[in-house]
């Protein structure tokens, strides 16, 4: 019975010193804005062209935008992690006209 009245009190105190509510521990920040270099022009030993990127801040997906005759396109490359590259292929005959980065 003591046992029962010594946690009962430790609860009321505990409610008490948490202003008689329960609180949820606030939101994390919102991630810092993503800053990307300037995305280097690649080519494979195919002629497939595209782009690689680092940017720096979350990790991140690169993209590019191809122009392939008439045909505009986005191709997403591989997620990386902050400061890490990011590599987008265009089709073959596709030529990069846009490139970037979102957060992933």
């Amino acid at each position: 019975m003591r046992s029962i009245r010594t946690f009962t009190a430790l609860a009321a105190a505990l409610a008490l010193a948490a202003g008689g509510q329960l609180t949820a521990a606030a939101p994390a920040s919102a991630a810092a804005p993503l800053s990307c270099d300037q995305p280097s022009d690649v080519t494979d030993n195919g002629g497939h062209r595209g782009v690689a990127i680092t940017c720096r801040g979350d990790s991140f997906t690169g993209w590019v935008r191809c122009q392939k005759g008439e045909l505009t396109y986005k191709q997403y490359g591989n997620r990386a992690l902050s400061g890490g590259l990011s590599t987008t292929w265009c089709d073959q005959d596709g030529v990069p006209v846009a490139a970037g980065g979102d957060p992933a």
